[in-house]
């Protein structure tokens, strides 16, 4: 983890790991994720839906500030995107089946993330899904009663990959359709067709 030049050689404070001293400075986040969601919308053939309960389990993970959002592309082979604006504020975002990524990562005051670098993450992934350069995968290994979903988004830029939350068996298989592994290669979100 890299800390900003605030902190110095020595790091954050120990107490600095447990207080968030301006958590309003996120609060772009929801802006920017409403300026994507319309974007979105515009450029590709997806469906929205806007509501409280689209997203069950994002919503348990945080109080709601409004309703949730779902943009769901045409082609079921494309990834679906939900995004769910906590109070805190920031954002809880599905990619796809069970990938969810929070952005913040972390606003606690050592963390020292901005609002500017978190909006440039959110947009990089959103990106990187409607290009078709994100896969998902869960295996079941047969001795644990827990699996990590897990996940991986590309560019010229950057990639990433990582685990989800972690789920409990039986959920796993609810995921799965019943299988011990299932890997998803999502494909680009298809264009609009233009009016008329």
């Amino acid at each position: 983890m890299s800390y900003g030049n605030r902190w110095g050689r020595e790091g954050p404070p120990p107490e600095a790991y447990s207080r968030v001293t301006d958590a309003e400075r996120f609060r772009p986040l929801h802006a920017a994720m409403r300026k994507i969601i319309v974007r979105l919308h515009s450029e590709y053939d997806v469906t929205l839906n806007e509501g409280y309960g689209l997203d069950e389990e994002l919503e348990r993970q945080m109080t709601p500030a409004s309703p949730s959002v779902r943009l769901t592309p045409s082609d079921s082979g494309a990834a679906p995107i939900s995004i769910v604006f906590s109070d805190f504020p920031g954002l809880h975002v599905r990619f796809g089946r069970w990938l969810t990524q929070p952005f913040p990562i972390c606003g606690c005051d050592a963390c020292d993330r901005s609002a500017e670098g978190e909006i440039e993450r959110l947009t990089d992934a959103v990106r990187d899904v409607t290009a078709g350069r994100f896969r998902e995968r869960i295996r079941i290994p047969p001795l644990s009663n827990f699996t990590w979903p897990e996940g991986e988004m590309w560019s010229d830029r950057a990639s990433w990959s990582g685990g989800g939350h972690r789920i409990d068996r039986r959920r796993a298989y609810e995921l799965t359709g019943g299988v011990h592994r299932l890997d998803l290669n999502w494909k680009p979100w298809p264009q609009r067709p233009p009016p008329g």
